[in-house]
C-alpha cells in the first residue's frame, strides 16, 4: 500500500535582534568557496571566505549560499554567534570585537 513519509525541519535562528540590517550583493573571487553564515573578506578581485590569517579584515557575513558569481553579504545587524560558520581555530569570542567595529553584533 502507501507509506506515509515523515520529514522534519529544524529552523536555525540566525538573526538575533532588531538592529538595522544592511545587505549588499558582491562579486565572488574566482575559485573561492563561500559557506552560508561565514565571515568574508573583500579582496582585489572579489569576496572570499575569511581565514585564520585574514580574520582582522572582515568585510561582513555571507547571508546565504552564494549564486554562481555573487553572494549577499550582511554588512550590519545582530546575529547569534553560535550560528556562524567560522574558520578553523577561530572562536566567537575572538571575532566579536572585530565584527562590532562593523556594527555587526553577536549574541
Amino acid at each position: 500500500m502507501f507509506e506515509v513519509q515523515k520529514d522534519s525541519h529544524e529552523p536555525l535562528n540566525f538573526i538575533a535582534g532588531d538592529f538595522p540590517i544592511v545587505r549588499s550583493a558582491e562579486k565572488i573571487k574566482t575559485g573561492a568557496v563561500i559557506r552560508e553564515r561565514a565571515p568574508v573578506v573583500m579582496g582585489v578581485t572579489g569576496i572570499e571566505e575569511a581565514a585564520t590569517d585574514t580574520i582582522a579584515n572582515i568585510y561582513g557575513i555571507a547571508a546565504a549560499v552564494p549564486s554562481v558569481d555573487k553572494v549577499v553579504i550582511y554588512l550590519t545587524g545582530e546575529f547569534f554567534g553560535s550560528a556562524l560558520t567560522l574558520p578553523d581555530g577561530v572562536t566567537v569570542d575572538a571575532i566579536k570585537p572585530i565584527l562590532r567595529k562593523l556594527s555587526i553584533f553577536l549574541r
